[in-house]
């Protein structure tokens, strides 16, 4: 059972600024870490005869909970509509199979069909989507990716600010299309483009950063290697040097599965930076590695070590966690594991330390974000769950959570809001009020949307922070949901927070631009005097 990086699993990465990066489909299946050494069948059986003539007992449940819990967490009856059950628990059983484990009896599939179909709904309750009136309005611009290749399908897979450019409140955007392969920076006033030669095929993250220590900005690339999920080892993280000058392309890590994120931190103290990278990988593929930087006699040189094995990582942002002075990451694993982790540096070694685990194999996580939310000196987790392109089912708890910290490597998770599809969020204050509001955006798959006829869906929304911690929702956009990449930026320069949202297209007659831009207009708007691009809320309609 699996979910998407956010694009990192339908075939992208789920998804960072980024995440239309690639959509993963997680395939999900039994944990291969957990796995024993082939084991022996009874004598003269085979996998096909244990699947179909499992032990039968008096009271299946509690060999049901065993099997179906042995991977990860058991699934919930609530989690699919009563006529998915067969499906979904066909594809359980593929997955242990295919998996090499033998320890667990499989009980008869048959009845495992029956228990779930007995507790299941009928259908899956949608969410209320309320909203009230907005506080302010933001007007809507459309950026093409360029004037050629408007017909093409792109998938924005991550969209994030470079320095600051005059004047001094305005930033370019530093862009990555997942499916054209290309990375670009754009002035969103001028409108002018730069493109940049890195030689990707399938760009999930990019992130700017000094790796090389000689003062000039490098561009730090998780590369897909395909833009649709699969097992494969054509995934890798790239730099390129100096990318506004003389750029000079590196391989860092290569013949690995899908990368989705890429991190750079100095994790060992020795004055350069490392680079942590996340390879969601797929169903036999996936991991943690850390590309320690050495200085050698010719140069520099990067040492690989893989810190864990498991399919689905999404988002690594690097902190100090536990404030012992040194750099630690915190680490979403999507597929059928759906936690979010702590490792917590120790010298070459880390400590890998639970924050948040879903009850449900099926949750759709699809990123995170580090942020202290309420001013109280630790870093929060904004985390999301929407992602619907594995069952193409809206689920009942996606939306945006807080995992609070408090204190000790504890964390208390807290639903802010529903969305479906949801694939970003991020702290920032859009009413300059001084605390932190929540920008989100979701991407909802056709295919969800017609699964389930009447789904309410919101594009980009805004979540007003109000007193005693208490959040009204605005909605920014109601236009159908197909973001998957945001940031947050002044895009017009003039000092108050703006959001650009990548574009994903499922097919090429969809694909029209690549970006959008809401523009804060910083005052109340009388719904009535709205112009046609700017977007008012539901309410007020």
């Amino acid at each position: 059972m699996v979910n998407l990086p956010s694009l990192c699993r339908f075939g992208l990465s789920a998804g960072h600024v980024l995440l239309l990066a690639g959509l993963a489909t997680t395939g999900g299946g039994c944990d291969r870490s957990s796995a024993p050494a082939t084991g022996d069948l009874p004598e003269g059986s085979s996998v096909a005869a244990v699947q179909s003539t499992g032990a039968r007992v008096t009271d299946p449940e509690p060999q049901i909970r065993t099997f179906c819990g042995g991977c990860h967490a058991l699934p919930s009856p609530q989690s699919f509509p009563r006529d998915d059950w067969y499906h979904e628990v066909q594809r359980g059983f593929d997955f242990y199979y295919q998996s090499g484990r033998r320890d667990l009896q499989p009980p008869v599939q048959a009845e495992v069909v029956r228990w779930y179909q007995s507790r299941a709904p009928a259908r899956l309750q949608l969410p209320d989507l309320s909203a009230t009136a907005a506080a302010r309005s933001f007007a809507r611009r459309e950026i093409a990716a360029d004037g050629k290749s408007v017909d093409a399908s792109v998938a924005v897979s991550f969209v994030g600010t470079l320095s600051p450019v005059a004047p001094a409140t305005q930033s370019r955007l530093l862009v990555s299309e997942m499916n054209a392969g290309r990375i670009y920076s754009l002035d969103p006033a001028a409108g002018d483009q730069i493109e940049y030669a890195a030689g990707v095929q399938n760009p999930a993250a990019v992130r700017e950063v000094d790796l090389d220590g000689d003062n000039l900005l490098d561009l730090l690339i998780a590369e897909l290697g395909s833009p649709l999920p699969a097992d494969h080892d054509r995934g890798g993280v790239i730099l390129l040097s100096d990318y506004r000058g003389a750029a000079r392309r590196q391989v860092l890590l290569e013949d690995v599965g899908r990368i989705a994120d890429v991190r750079a931190a100095d994790f060992d103290g020795d004055g350069d930076m490392d680079v942590v990278a996340a390879e969601f990988g797929w169903h036999t593929t996936g991991g943690l590695h850390l590309l320690w930087q050495d200085r050698m006699a010719d140069g520099s040189g990067f040492r690989s070590q893989r810190l864990d094995s498991r399919s689905g990582p999404i988002h690594v942002p690097v902190t100090d966690l536990d404030g012992d002075g040194r750099l630690d990451f915190v680490v979403l694993v999507s597929q059928e594991h759906e936690v979010v982790e702590a490792f917590l540096n120790r010298g070459e070694q880390f400590e890998r330390v639970p924050l948040f685990a879903a009850p449900d194999p099926s949750w759709g996580s699809s990123g995170i974000e580090l942020t202290d939310f309420d001013g109280d000196g630790d870093q929060d987790v904004l985390y999301t769950a929407g992602d619907a392109f594995d069952s193409y089912l809206i689920k009942p708890w996606h939306g945006i959570w807080l995992l609070r910290n408090e204190g000790g490597l504890k964390f208390q998770a807290q639903q802010i809001a529903a969305l479906p599809g949801v694939h970003r969020a991020l702290a920032a204050d859009l009413d300059q009020d001084g605390d932190q509001d929540i920008a989100a955006c979701a991407m909802v798959p056709a295919r969800a949307l017609q699964a389930q006829p009447g789904t309410p869906t919101q594009s980009v929304i805004w979540l007003e922070q109000t007193s005693g911690g208490q959040f009204t929702r605005h909605v920014i956009s109601d236009e159908r949901p197909i973001h998957a990449a945001m940031t947050v930026l002044d895009a017009d320069g003039d000092g108050d927070t703006d959001l650009a949202a990548g574009c994903f297209a499922e097919s090429r007659s969809e694909s029209r631009f690549s970006l959008l831009l809401f523009l804060n207009a910083g005052q109340p708007a009388a719904v009535a005097a709205l112009p046609s691009a700017v977007h008012e809320s539901a309410a007020d309609r």
